[in-house]
Order: C-alpha cells, then structure tokens, then sequence
C-alpha cells in the first residue's frame, strides 16, 4: 500500500489529517472544496444507479441522507441551503471529539455508514462489501483491503471475516476522536496514516 498521507508533526495534525480525509472522500464528491446539499444529492444518485432505486440501500440514502444534511447544517448554525468549508467541517468535528454524547449529526452518519456497508443486510460489515462500498467513494481495492485487515480482529488479534455493529461504532469512534496511531480505526475509512515519527 502506498503511503497516502503526509507525516503529522504532532497529534492535531494527526486527527486533523483523518477529518480532512472524510471530508474530501465521503462529503465534498464533486472535489470543490466545500461540503454542499449537492454533495448530498449526487450520492443519492449513486446509489440509485449502483443499488437500484427500489433497493433498500437507495431508500435508506433518500431517508438519511436528507437529515444528516439537516444535523450537520444545524449543528454549526448554518441554513441548509448554505455550504459548510473545511474549517466549518474541522469545527464541527472537534465540538463532536469534546462533546459528552454524539452529536446527532455523527450518530445519524455512523448509522447510515454501516447500513451502506452491510450490503447483504446480515448485521454485518465483511470484507467484500467494504472494499466494494469504499469504492463507491474512489478508494482502490488494494488499499481497501488492507485497511480492512487492520481492524478487522477479535479481542485475541485474529483476523476475523467481518465485525458487527458493535465493532463499527468502536472503530468510528476511534477514527473521529483519536489521536492515537497505533488505533485500529485510523484505516476504517481506507487509508493510511503516518504519525509522527
């Protein structure tokens, strides 16, 4: 796998360096810089055309996707129809890092993230349906399928084929919060990142 990110010189460029990775991979998909409802609607289409429109997975886009859009506007005091830019993205993530409870925005995102990914609707995310989703998004099988290995073990570090809801949400917390290298949830979002040295 290539090495996709620049060395952090410290633990918030670290975390940063996550958030920006989110913002440019899974919210910005026209590549211009800024998180708009646009944004939004062309994943709906996406996932029409990929999924088919009477899928579930289409469905579960045309409901959630809407309010995430709401929650995430709301939470940092902009009008839906507005843009939220990189810095309004990288507020919106520390207040959630420091909030007690999951910001409703975070909470309805992780949600609709592992329904996405759980294609075969069994409550469980494996490796193909993964590297597949994370395709969707223009990450490469190869760099897929090595994150996925990264966090895909049990309590005794064996691989295991796929991890439930509960595992989810441990590693999303993990990518969101932590500015710890060694966590196994800096690759739930299939890329690699460098820490300081």
């Amino acid at each position: 796998m290539t090495d996709m990110h620049p060395k952090a010189a410290n633990p918030k460029e670290f975390i940063e360096s996550k958030w920006k990775h989110a913002f440019t991979t899974f919210f910005d998909l026209d590549r211009n810089g800024l998180i708009e409802w646009k944004d939004f609607k062309d994943l709906i289409e996406v996932i029409g055309e990929v999924r088919g429109r009477r899928s579930d997975f289409f469905l579960t886009a045309r409901l959630c996707l809407p309010d995430i859009w709401q929650k995430m506007t709301e939470a940092i005091g902009k009008e839906e129809e507005d843009i939220i830019t990189l810095s309004d993205w990288i507020q919106l993530c520390e207040s959630s890092r420091k909030s007690v409870r999951e910001p409703a925005w975070q909470k309805a995102y992780v949600e609709y993230m592992f329904k996405l990914l759980d294609e075969s609707g069994d409550h469980l995310v494996d490796q193909a349906e993964y590297v597949q989703v994370l395709g969707y998004f223009g990450v490469n099988r190869k760099d897929a399928n090595h994150c996925f290995d990264q966090f895909a073990f049990n309590h005794q570090g064996q691989l295991i084929h796929a991890i439930d809801k509960k595992k989810f949400h441990v590693l999303w917390k993990q990518f969101f919060h932590s500015e710890d290298p060694a966590s196994p949830g800096n690759w739930l979002l299939g890329k690699k990142f460098k820490s300081q040295e």
